[in-house]
């Protein structure tokens, strides 16, 4: 729980892998379009700018915001921004990470599959076999076909994991998301202690580390997206003898040995990355300065 965030009033009660035609791009859209006014618009002044033709999948969209918490609708005809407050610089796709790891029960199923996927398997996982998982683990969602697409579509879109094709999932996130985070972490905690990074992620966000005991592992797929970063030099970690907490890096596609590692550094995000290493939907965008 975080202490400043606060829960919508009278959220709609629909389970989130429900919404089957919500996606991260009209979410994004229309909370930028939000924060672009002030915070606050008459819905139907959303309609008429952004689906004119399309009124009952705006609708969803909203009621879906609303069930995260991301925004408010006191008013039926007024919606606004809700825990803006909560870790302001956030880029919206952490941002609707963070609001569905803050969800409970039952509606922490969203997050709750990542967990269950990053466990059972440490780079790729074929639709199929979570689906199995999923029934056994969540039985409280009854999981098929149609909702487990909306559950990998959404964090595919958030760059939290990728496909190959429509079977197999990679369970590595994007290179800006899993930088950010270690980014609002050192901003927000003051830090740059690894163990206590990838805690504080798991805790907020989403699952990196392993359940094996003794050292904490990293997770293989985190791994690889932070090898890339460690490979490109906008990271460095580094080991310390004296450190009391420390998390296993396993092996690599470039490293053969697997280091403890206890510190971070952060060497500054380009303004025009390459596109594989941006949020899904910037990965076609330029940047101009």
């Amino acid at each position: 729980m975080i202490d400043n965030y606060d829960y919508s009033s009278s959220k709609p009660e629909t389970d989130l892998v429900n919404y089957n035609t919500v996606r991260v791009p009209e979410l994004r859209l229309i909370y930028r379009t939000l924060d672009s006014v002030g915070g606050h618009a008459n819905v139907s002044t959303l309609r008429d700018t952004m689906t004119p033709e399309d009124d009952d999948h705006l609708d969803e969209c909203l009621r879906y915001l609303r069930a995260v918490d991301l925004v408010d609708r006191n008013e039926d005809r007024v919606v606004e921004l809700a825990n803006e407050e909560v870790f302001p610089n956030l880029s919206f796709e952490p941002r609707l990470l963070l609001h569905l790891n803050q969800q409970d029960h039952p509606q922490d199923h969203v997050t709750e599959a990542q967990r269950v996927a990053f466990a059972k398997a440490p780079k790729t996982l074929r639709r199929d076999q979570l689906e199995v998982e999923l029934e056994g683990e969540l039985d409280y969602i009854a999981w098929n076909e149609t909702k487990l697409n909306a559950w990998y579509r959404l964090l595919q879109g958030i760059g939290v994991l990728s496909f190959i094709d429509s079977r197999e999932l990679v369970l590595s996130p994007r290179p800006r998301l899993l930088y950010e985070l270690f980014e609002t972490f050192r901003d927000t905690e003051n830090s740059t202690d690894f163990g206590e990074a990838v805690a504080w992620i798991e805790k907020h966000f989403m699952s990196v580390l392993t359940t094996r005991p003794g050292t904490p592992r990293l997770h293989k797929g985190v791994t690889d997206t932070l090898q890339t970063l460690l490979d490109e030099e906008y990271v460095s970690v580094r080991g310390m003898s004296d450190a009391t907490s420390e998390v296993v890096l396993p092996l690599t596609h470039s490293r053969n040995e697997e280091p403890a590692v206890t510190e971070f550094e952060l060497h500054g995000w380009p303004t025009n990355p390459p596109a594989s290493k941006r949020y899904p939907l910037d990965q076609f965008t330029e940047a101009h300065t």
